[in-house]
């Protein structure tokens, strides 16, 4: 197995997103301790080179993930290749989810999009249920917590790798992915879409405007020229008087004394989406660190790891 993993090394990287509470028993990775020997790097610590196990370690306490996370991540590991060694050690189902038929599945479409995002997916077979996971944070380690608790719950747990659920869901929920990714937003906050409003609301405000434009001109033809050539002339000497006052006014300067505090500053998401451009990622990482926000590299690999990848 050690082979297998030092095979199945890629340069690829995954973002390190935090699984979501699925009820009791919890895999919450906020209820996971990281700190210390990291017991889901015993079924490839073998494989591997004692420092790049122990910065791994240092990593996944410093943010909060766990340490299968860091390697993946830094691709020091392959994903599937370390989800086979970690059901191997631990005696548990690798789940690769390529013939399993959709009824297995007990989630609606809708839920089943959502399963992709969580990271995990229940299966109905027969008259058992299992969790199926494809691991973020920290899920790896608290759910060794869980069976080592309980060994009777690993039978329970199956993993698979997360472009095997993404694949599963895609194939069998294509249709509400789309649906979702195409109305979502104008469904949920239509004010933020951009989205074309309903064509029976057009026709209603269009009429309202052309049919009494339309009577008028009937009824009164000069004098409605006339009322379109003084609405054109006063839109004209409006845009006129607003390019002026524009080029006038001084802009408001920001007050630069002014400066909220770390902790004060909103949080966001830098998505830098990479598809076989490997020349460009030196550049790109180097122009991501220069940014000047708090925490800007928390939750990406360290240079080190980075270079000898």
């Amino acid at each position: 197995m050690a082979a297998a993993i030092r095979a199945h090394v890629s340069g690829g990287r995954s973002s390190v997103v935090f699984g979501v509470p699925i009820g009791s028993p919890s895999i919450d990775p906020a209820a996971v301790e990281f700190a210390g020997r990291a017991p889901e790097l015993d079924c490839v610590r073998a494989a591997l080179a004692a420092a790049t196990v122990e910065a791994a370690e240092r990593r996944a306490a410093a943010i909060g993930v766990g340490a299968d996370r860091v390697l993946i991540t830094a691709a020091e590991l392959n994903e599937e290749a370390y989800l086979r060694a970690l059901c191997e050690h631990h005696g548990i189902t690798f789940e690769p989810l390529d013939d399993m038929p959709r009824a297995y599945c007990p989630l609606d479409d809708e839920r089943l999009v959502e399963s992709a995002a969580a990271g995990m997916l229940p299966l109905a077979i027969g008259d058992e249920l299992f969790l199926v996971v494809a691991p973020r944070g920290g899920a790896v380690r608290r759910i060794l917590q869980l069976i080592e608790q309980n060994p009777a719950r690993a039978p329970r747990f199956r993993f698979t790798s997360a472009e095997r659920l993404n694949r599963f869901v895609m194939h069998h929920g294509g249709e509400a992915v789309a649906a979702r990714a195409a109305g979502l937003l104008n469904r949920t906050w239509p004010q933020y879409s951009a989205a074309p409003r309903g064509w029976r609301t057009k026709i209603v405000s269009m009429a309202l405007v052309v049919l009494p434009a339309l009577a008028a001109a009937i009824a009164a033809p000069a004098i409605a020229a006339l009322a379109v050539e003084v609405t054109l002339a006063a839109v004209f000497v409006a845009w006129v008087a607003l390019r002026l006052i524009g080029a006038f006014v001084a802009p408001a300067l920001p007050d630069a004394s002014f400066r909220l505090p770390d902790d004060a500053l909103p949080v966001y998401t830098v998505i830098a989406a990479l598809y076989r451009e490997a020349s460009s990622v030196d550049g790109l990482l180097a122009a991501i660190e220069r940014l000047d926000y708090p925490g800007i590299m928390a939750q990406t690999p360290q240079a080190g790891m980075m270079k000898t990848a």
